[in-house]
């Protein structure tokens, strides 16, 4: 008669002495094995799938973002470059771009960049704020005088006015006069009685 025993592994199966060689070459959940992705890790037969598909560092992986494939191992170093992921402004403008993207987006886009002023008066301002400080701050912009209607920068205009030939000025000598600066010096010669 043929003997029934049990799994020596504890698996809990009973079967004929002569089946065990197969059962434990084949069939038992218990026997270990080696990783076959080839990451060296040993564990019972019947948890090697799971290993194979959830937790070997060597199971290949596809990135979510550019879906070229790596091994888990290496997925997480990739998607710290990855072209395709979607990142934030480094500067923080609020803008969400392919990092491929960013240096453009930093040399032509983002308002927080900071950029020397165009006028030359020395100043770093962002993007953003560039216009203003050209219109309406820098000491280098462009204004008209409102009596010659000639162009000085803002921090000649002062010294301008106080030549300006085309200005109105009052008679130095008090007579009440006002007359262009120009047209003053023939009234202090021909006209004024004082």
């Amino acid at each position: 008669p043929k003997m029934e025993v049990s799994c020596g592994l504890s698996c809990g199966v009973v079967m004929y002495r002569e089946d065990m060689t197969q059962h434990l070459s084949k069939d038992c959940g218990l026997v270990e094995e080696t990783c076959t992705l080839g990451c060296e890790v040993r564990l019972p037969r019947q948890e090697l799938s799971s290993h194979l598909r959830d937790k070997c560092e060597l199971r290949v992986l596809a990135c979510e973002h550019c879906k070229e494939e790596f091994t888990s191992r290496d997925l997480c170093g990739h998607e710290e470059k990855c072209p395709k992921m979607e990142v934030s402004c480094e500067l923080k403008c609020g803008k969400i771009m392919c990092r491929e993207n960013m240096t453009q987006h930093l040399e032509q886009e983002c308002g927080l960049v900071e950029e020397s002023c165009k006028l030359g008066c020395g100043a770093k301002i962002t993007r953003n704020e560039l216009k203003i400080h050209v219109t309406e701050t820098c000491e280098k912009r462009l204004l008209q005088c409102e009596h010659c209607e000639k162009d000085f920068q803002f921090c000649d205009m002062t010294n301008h006015l106080d030549v300006c030939p085309k200005m109105e000025v009052t008679c130095e000598l008090n007579c009440g006069v006002i007359k262009r600066r120009e047209n003053i010096a023939q009234h202090l010669e021909q006209e004024c009685g004082l």
